[in-house]
């Protein structure tokens, strides 16, 4: 290497060494401490009130037969809490075309001014008791009619029914005599129907045994030419007449003969 290339090289070292020392001086003063801080989150719990609506949201209600209706608006309102009071005050309820004693789907109507909301009512059979029903067999004279549950015997089934039956289980069950035949001798099926389970029995019209009359009793008679005694025996003439006639003790005493002088008196009066 020549002597000018030399202080070439020294010349671009030493420049190069200036630089650093400046270089690192300046990343000094740019470097800031760090100070650790904590911070603290309160969290304020605040309740706020669920906004209200005029909006009419009704319920689908399902009840019994024969249970009453309610006549508070009130409990046909699904969104009932988020209506305001003046708008619940407005409302009119009307479930006049609901019969609750007839199962079947019935709509009711909320009417707010002029608008009319439309809900449905089921209304479904009251479950009945869970009873096994058993029947009758029965024994009908010819002729002779068959007794029919109604009103006024208070739906009476007895007559075919041998179990205890309540005025709830007796309304919601139907006779079938419609195959027996009273003026015909035979055996015939009946049924009853009860909680959609068909029941069925017998019943066997005959034809009555004549009854043999009893014959009338003769007693000191005479009749047909035949004697009676007391006992009602055929007996002689004789016997009859031991038998029926009155002993001497039993012969009604003769009248006493009136006096020659009562007789004088009949016959020759006294005069005045």
């Amino acid at each position: 290497m020549t002597g000018k290339q030399k202080r070439i090289l020294s010349i671009t070292l030493a420049s190069w060494g200036v630089i650093m020392v400046g270089s690192g001086m300046a990343m000094n003063a740019s470097i800031h401490p760090i100070i650790k801080t904590s911070y603290s989150t309160a969290v304020n719990h605040i309740k706020v009130n669920e906004s209200k609506t005029n909006e009419i949201i009704l319920k689908q209600i399902t009840i019994e037969i024969n249970n009453p209706l309610s006549v508070d608006v009130k409990d046909y309102l699904e969104n009932v809490e988020q209506l305001d009071n003046n708008t619940l005050k407005a409302l009119k309820l009307d479930t006049s075309m609901v019969k609750i004693n007839e199962a079947g789907i019935y709509t009711y109507t909320i009417t707010l001014k002029k608008k009319k909301y439309n809900g449905t009512i089921t209304v479904k059979e009251k479950a009945l008791p869970n009873v096994s029903l058993k029947l009758k067999n029965i024994n009908l004279e010819v002729g002779k009619a068959l007794p029919i549950p109604n009103e006024s015997n208070n739906y009476d089934f007895s007559f075919y029914v041998e179990n205890e039956l309540t005025d709830e289980m007796k309304a919601n069950m139907t006779l079938d005599i419609s195959k027996v035949n009273i003026s015909v001798k035979n055996v015939y099926d009946y049924s009853i129907t009860y909680n959609n389970t068909v029941y069925t029995g017998k019943i066997t019209v005959y034809n009555p045994v004549p009854k043999t009359p009893i014959p009338t009793k003769h007693t000191c008679e005479v009749v047909d030419g035949r004697y009676y005694d007391k006992e009602g025996n055929t007996v002689s003439e004789l016997e009859y007449n031991n038998s029926c006639q009155p002993t001497p003790s039993q012969s009604p005493s003769p009248s006493p003969s009136p006096s020659p002088s009562e007789e004088n008196k009949n016959l020759f009066p006294v005069l005045p």
